[in-house]
């Protein structure tokens, strides 16, 4: 089941790990799939990327991501309106995990396990538990191997 959480852009702050500066993104078309206990938020930050000033803190904050998806370790979303729906999904599953899939495309797909938590002032924070996966969205050339990322497709 797959369910619409907020169509239009909303800020999202990235924090990384090792003291690494973090940096504010726009998230857009923000959805959750449940799929028996496993909810999946997926973000797309494409747009990001899309801005003619490449030295924007959008574009910046993007494209490390894209560098260094390992080193993710929490995003913050202060939206009311995404906890709220987070949190009356989360309510309803029994032993829920919850995993967070960046989309950057063109740049890849990254998948979390994260572990959400309210914030005090409003919105949501999801701390990274685990970097579970990257999935590359182009095209390969014939005769490559794609055996890497086999294993995971059962969640599909």
């Amino acid at each position: 089941m797959k369910y619409s959480l907020r169509k239009t852009p909303t800020h999202l702050h990235l924090v990384y790990k090792y003291g690494e500066a973090g940096g504010g993104v726009l998230g857009r078309n923000m959805a959750l799939t449940i799929e028996g206990n496993e909810l999946t938020l997926d973000i797309d930050l494409e747009a990001n990327l899309r801005a003619r000033n490449k030295s924007s803190t959008w574009y910046v904050s993007t494209m490390f991501l894209v560098r260094n998806p390992h080193k993710l370790k929490s995003v913050q979303c202060p939206d009311n309106l995404v906890r709220a729906r987070l949190i009356r999904a989360w309510e309803q599953v029994t032993n829920p995990v919850l995993k967070l899939r960046l989309d950057v495309a063109g740049h890849g797909r990254f998948v979390y396990e994260v572990s959400p938590h309210s914030l005090f002032m409003g919105g949501v924070q999801l701390d990274v538990r685990n970097f579970q996966e990257e999935h590359d969205t182009e095209v390969q050339p014939v005769g490559t191997s794609d055996t890497a990322h086999h294993h995971h497709r059962h969640h599909a």
